[in-house]
């Protein structure tokens, strides 16, 4: 940073320099921002990466889709028939939605086993479709090992979020499969920055949150 030349320095001087340093922070604020946007596309990818190598020949025990953005749940269905895994669980759908009408547009057949698709209708945001999640898994016993699905940029924000709640002596592993986002238009760069702030909140959130009260309830 800029420090004072002087032993006495005038308040031009101090004004300068206040104003070089402030332009610095800026600056650099704004470039750690973007260059973050850049880091949770490539640890989506990594994540992508990871659950392709470990179910190259096995299938996970659940799929769990997070709804929030268009994409996903059809994204999540055609990795269920790649994996030849019908049991799928979608969180924080819309109440007037069924299992019918999220499955009915995709025109599936008897591909998926609808009986093998579960819903839930009350998580509100990331925090709520974890915890969710958590207390189906702790319901339902007999899975191990969960894919979970959404967008790319959503993926940094769910995986942080999981190893908060997690319990050291829950059983479960957690994959990541994120539905690649096109960047070059500005409404998906104006999502991804967003969750960037988003992220950062929820980080600093995780941080005073006692998750230990939490996990009594699910």
């Amino acid at each position: 940073m800029f420090s004072s030349k002087y032993t006495f320095e005038t308040k031009e001087t101090r004004s300068i320099r206040y104003l070089k340093n402030g332009f610095l922070y800026l600056f650099s604020f704004i470039f750690l921002y973007i260059i973050s946007g850049y880091f949770f596309i490539l640890l989506s990818d990594n994540e992508n990466n990871k659950t392709l190598e470990k179910f190259f020949k096995t299938s996970p025990d659940l799929i769990v889709i997070f709804t929030g953005d268009s994409g996903r749940i059809p994204y999540g269905v055609k990795l269920a028939k790649k994996f030849n895994q019908s049991n799928i669980f979608i969180t924080g759908v819309y109440n007037k939605n069924s299992v019918e009408t999220l499955l009915n547009p995709l025109q599936l057949g008897d591909e998926i086993d609808g009986n093998l698709l579960e819903i839930d209708y009350f998580a509100r945001n990331t925090v709520e479709n974890c915890l969710s999640t958590l207390r189906y898994l702790r319901q339902k016993k007999g899975f191990k090992e969960i894919l979970i699905v959404s967008h790319d940029y959503h993926i940094p924000r769910i995986k942080v979020i999981f190893n908060k709640v997690l319990a050291d002596d829950d059983p479960y592993k957690i994959y990541y499969s994120g539905f690649t986002t096109d960047y070059s238009e500005w409404r998906n760069l104006k999502i991804l920055y967003t969750e960037v702030y988003k992220f950062i909140r929820t980080y600093a959130f995780l941080m005073i949150w006692d998750s230990e009260s939490e996990s009594l309830t699910i």
